[in-house]
C-alpha cells in the first residue's frame, strides 16, 4: 500500500494504492477522496501481467506526484517511483 496526500493550495486529500496478487491474477485499486473520510475505490489494473500491473500503478503515481501529491507511507512490497515531478 502506497499512501499519497495533497494538502497544498487548499486541497486535503489522499489517493491509496493497494496491489494484490492472487492465484496468478494481479490487480491494482486506487482509492482516493478527501483526508478523513471514507474514499471511492477504482480498479486501476486487473490481469493476469504482472510487470503491466506494475507499470500502471508506476503510472498512476507518477500522474499524481506531478499534480502535488507526496508520499506518506509506502509498503514495504510496492514499487518505488522517484517522487520528483517530472
Amino acid at each position: 500500500m502506497v499512501r499519497l496526500e495533497c494538502t497544498t493550495g487548499g486541497h486535503n486529500k489522499f489517493y491509496e494504492f493497494h496491489q494484490t496478487s492472487n492465484n496468478g491474477r494481479h490487480t491494482v485499486k486506487g482509492i482516493y477522496g478527501a483526508i478523513g473520510q471514507t474514499g471511492n475505490e477504482i480498479i486501476i489494473y486487473d490481469g493476469d501481467n504482472e510487470a503491466e500491473a506494475n507499470r500502471e500503478l508506476e503510472k498512476k503515481m507518477r500522474d499524481k506526484l506531478k499534480k502535488g501529491y507526496i508520499i506518506v507511507g509506502n509498503g514495504k512490497d510496492t514499487p518505488a517511483v522517484d517522487q520528483k515531478k517530472e
